[in-house]
Formats: structure tokens, sequence, C-alpha cells
């Protein structure tokens, strides 16, 4: 029959029959306290933590006692007086039973001083419960494991054995094929099964066969989801790949991401965008950079457009170190004389040294040129005569110079020989009449053995490895974002839905190709180390094989 009692402040209640007093003080409690004083999710939680913990130290107590009192019965006789009156037992089962009676009383009392908090917030009570039972179980494989090699013999003879109880089956130290899968399913069967029995000893076979099975599950899993990830990922990224990519996006280019990082999402983004467009488009914004760091090279401004007329002001203010040379005092020549034992020295005259050496250049580059065009041998061996020539040229004019006593004209004709030379590099690169300068033949400079150095050696590399991202844009044309199949597309579906916004769509490719080429796309091109997934990752496997078997003991 149901009770009612007059409870202050509340009214009469009505408890169900059957309840217990001790649950209808619990609620009597409850009902009475201020709402403010209610517990919350947070102390349900930490409540929860101490349930756990506090189980599985009474579980642990009782299964102590349950050893003590079977060895206090060692030894003991049992005959049919002692079944039906019981002996008088030993210290040591008496210590037993006293810690198994405890235990048992030890968990109504936690029952009882805990329960206000599960039925306030009893999901966060439950999850502290089991992150209790499952932190209080983590150093069973360990002590499992000291015991193991506390057996004489057992540590030399079964380390694999020690170590997959120790890590609950995770790993079988140097075993391998049938042997590290067996040993793992005994390390993960005796984990499991003492955790589960520590929070309940009917679970204890359940938790053994979870601890079991869970090695080879976990590694099919695993594997699983690495194939997986290898799809998505595409294929791995070479270091060298890499690097070009890491260098091309410091200088501000940008790179149709198939070319960098062949993922499954970048292809479909790519293919939605329109391949040939999405490498154009980059070609085009690229372009701005190729030009930037060209007049870069040359100590120009980046914005400064370049024409012949500048590469010849280039040279004119480089040559002024040659100037300097050229007005030199000439050096007469010197007979020799065998009495005073004096060599013959031609004479020196600087200023024709100097216009030598600029024929000598412009020769050189002339037979480049023609070699070229025509790929002659002979075009070829001018080329390098001349280029020699210049060589020696301007090694005696150094030579001339330090011997006057003008060193510090030496590193001004290092440095205008550079330059000189960095402007007849882009003059080959560069189309007049656009002030572009195109990367790819600064590329095909570099395949050639030209010397580039500093931006145009960036520029030239970047083309070389991303030839698609460096087209000359005097050949692509226009570049229309949209195209009359976006449009067609766009206006079918809207006079077949009788919806205009659905021409819209027809900015859908455009949209693509400007996520492509955004930073967003751009700066992931770098493949990031291969991860080992949720399943793959050994904290992860750690704490389902700990706590797979102690979640299904508390079920």
């Amino acid at each position: 029959m149901p009770q009612r009692i007059d409870i202050p402040g509340q009214g009469v209640v009505e408890f169900p029959d059957g309840m217990s007093d001790a649950d209808i003080v619990s609620a009597i409690k409850r009902i009475s306290a201020p709402a403010q004083e209610q517990p919350g999710m947070l102390k349900s939680v930490a409540a929860g933590l101490g349930k756990g913990v506090g189980q599985v130290a009474l579980g642990a107590q009782d299964l102590i006692g349950q050893g003590l009192s079977a060895i206090g019965g060692i030894g003991q006789e049992k005959t049919l007086t002692d079944l039906v009156v019981p002996r008088q037992q030993n210290i040591v089962q008496r210590a037993g039973n006293w810690l198994q009676q405890d235990a048992t009383q030890g968990r109504a009392n936690l029952e009882q001083e805990l329960r206000p908090y599960a039925e306030a917030n009893p999901v966060s009570a439950k999850v502290g419960e089991v992150g209790g039972q499952i932190a209080a179980t983590l150093p069973v494989g360990g002590l499992l494991a000291r015991g193991l090699s506390a057996v004489p013999g057992v540590a030399t003879a079964a380390p694999n054995l020690v170590n997959a109880v120790r890590t609950s089956g995770m790993s079988a130290g140097n075993a391998t094929g049938a042997t590290n899968a067996l040993l793992r399913a005994i390390g993960g069967a005796a984990t499991g099964g003492a955790s589960a029995a520590l929070v309940d000893q009917d679970s204890a076979g359940t938790g053994a066969l979870i601890g079991a099975a869970l090695p080879g599950a976990l590694q099919l899993a695993g594997k699983a989801g690495s194939s997986v990830g290898r799809v998505l990922r595409g294929p791995e990224q070479a270091p060298d790949v890499a690097a070009a990519v890491q260098s091309a996006r410091s200088m501000g280019y940008v790179i149709p991401p198939t070319q960098a990082r062949p993922t499954l999402g970048n292809r479909l983004l790519e293919g939605m965008s329109g391949k040939i467009t999405t490498a154009q488009n980059a070609s085009a914004r690229n372009q701005a950079v190729t030009n930037a760091k060209a007049a870069r090279a040359l100590g120009l401004a980046d914005d400064v457009k370049i024409t012949p007329e500048v590469l010849d002001e280039v040279r004119g203010a480089a040559g002024q170190a040659y100037r300097e040379v050229a007005d030199l005092p000439p050096l007469p020549a010197v007979r020799g004389d065998s009495l005073t034992n004096t060599p013959a020295a031609p004479a020196i005259d600087p200023a024709k040294m100097v216009f030598d050496l600029r024929k000598a250049r412009n020769d050189a580059t002339a037979w480049y040129t023609s070699y070229g065009r025509t790929a002659s041998p002979d075009a070829l061996e001018s080329a390098k005569a001349a280029a020699a020539t210049a060589k020696k040229l301007e090694q005696e004019l150094e030579d001339y110079a330090r011997s006057v006593g003008r060193e510090d004209l030496v590193p001004a004709m290092v440095e205008a020989r550079k330059l000189i030379a960095k402007s007849y590099s882009v003059e080959k690169a560069l189309n007049p009449a656009t002030g572009s300068v195109d990367a790819k033949k600064l590329a095909a400079q570099l395949a050639k053995g030209k010397p580039l150095s500093g931006d145009l050696k960036d520029v030239a590399e970047f083309a070389s490895r991303f030839p698609k991202a460096a087209q000359a844009i005097e050949g692509m044309g226009s570049l229309p974002q949209t195209s009359p199949l976006d449009w067609g597309l766009a206006g079918g579906l809207s006079m077949a839905t009788s919806n205009p916004l659905l021409l819209a769509t027809a900015m859908a490719r455009p949209a693509a190709r400007a996520a492509t080429l955004s930073p967003m796309v751009q700066n992931r091109l770098i493949q990031p180390p291969a991860s080992q997934g949720v399943i793959g990752n050994d904290a992860i496997q750690s704490l389902l094989y700990r706590g797979a078997p102690v979640l299904a003991a508390d079920q």
C-alpha cells in the first residue's frame, strides 16, 4: 500500500508501495533540499568518478578476501558435520570473510550516499562512474606483469608474454605472425578479465573474452582505416615536391592543387573548376610574381615594367665600374732583357681591353642565340670561344686593377658582370611588347646550364617544377570565367523548375576555381605526416584495450 508522508514546506507526498525506508529517506532529503543545492552536472561527474574508483577498490578488497578465505581453508577436514555446523574458522579465514563483508557493505554505502547525484544527473554521473572505473583499472596490466615476472624463470623464458600482459595486448615484443597474435590475445584476456572482475566478479569471463578479441579486431580496423586514408590522401608527397611547394608559396606563387597534392578532394575540386582553366588562371596570377622577381633581380622596384630601354639603362649603370677601369693609365710594352733577366710583357691598354670585352660578350650572346635557333654545332663552338675570350679579358682587367692599387674596382666589376649577365638572361625571356618575363624560358636557360642565381633561379625552378602554372599569358588569350555551357545548364535548370534563382548555378565553376587558388586550399598543399587515425592511434588503442572490458562489466 502506498505510503503518504507530510513533508514540511512540500505538503503530503505519496511514495509507491514496496519502496524501501532508505529510498524514502533519500527522496525526502532530495525533495526538501533547496533548488540551488541540488547536485549539478559537474558535481554528478565528480561523484561518479569517486564511485567508480571506490567500486574498483572494493572489488580488489573482495577478491583479496576470497583469496584469504581459500588459503585459510587449505588442509581443513571437510566432514558431514562440517557441512551442517561450520567449524571454527582460523584467523586467515576470518580476515578474508571480514574483508568480503566490508566490501559488500562498502558498495551498499557508496550506492546510498551517491544516489542523489545519480538521480539528479544520471548521464553525467554514469559518465563519471565509468571514467573512474577505467582510470582505477589502468594499472592492472602492469601489476599482473609484475606478478608474472616474479615467478622464477618466467621473465627470462617468456618476455613477450610479460610484455603482452603489461600492455593489455597492445604489444607482444618481438614476436611475429601467429605467435604475436596469440600472445596479444592472452595478454588482453588476462588484463580484461582482471579489470572486469574488479568492477563485477560475474563479468570476469566477459571481460576476458572482450580483452582477447580486441587486439585482433583493432588491428583489422586500423588497416581498414589506413586503406581509406590512403584513398583520401592520394599518393605520398615526395620530400622534394613538398620543398618546391613551400618555396613557391613563400614567393607568392599559386599552384593548381593536383600538381602539388592530388588528393581525392583536390581532384574533385579541380575537376569541377576545370583543370585547363584553373592552370591558366594560376599562370595569370603568377605572371605578376615573375615580373616582380625579375625586376628585383636587376635592382629595380617590383612594379617597374621591364623594356629593352630599361635593360640598356641597367647595363649602362653597371658599366660604370668598367668605365673607371678603362680610365686607368695604360702600360707600355716591356722588351725582354737577358742581361737583367727581365721578361718581355705586352702593352696593356685598359680602354681597348674593355672594348674587346664588350665585343666578346656581344659575340657570345649572338652565337648562343643562333645556336638556340639552329642547334648548329659551329654556332655553339663560336659561342663558347667568345665566352672564353670574355672571361680571359675580365681576369686580365682585374689583375691590372690590383697591380695599380685599385683593388676597390675588382668587387665592383664582379657585381657589374653579374648584373649585366642577369640583364641578358631577362632579355632572352622578355616579351618586349608587354614587358612580361616568360618563366618557362628562364627554366629552359637553367636546363641548358645557364648559371642563374637569386630571384631568377627561383623563378626558373618554379617553372621547371610546375610548368602548367607558369604559362606565358600572351598565349592564353582572354580568360572568361564562365562558358556558354555553364549558362545553358543553369538556364535549363531554371526553366525546368520555374525557379530563376537557379541561374546562379552558372557561377558554380568560377566559385570552385576561386576556391582552388584561395589561401584556404593553397596553404594546405604540403601533405602533413600520415596519421594513424583514431583506431590506429596508440593512445586511443590503449584506452580501448583497457576500457572495453570495464564497460562490459558495468552493464
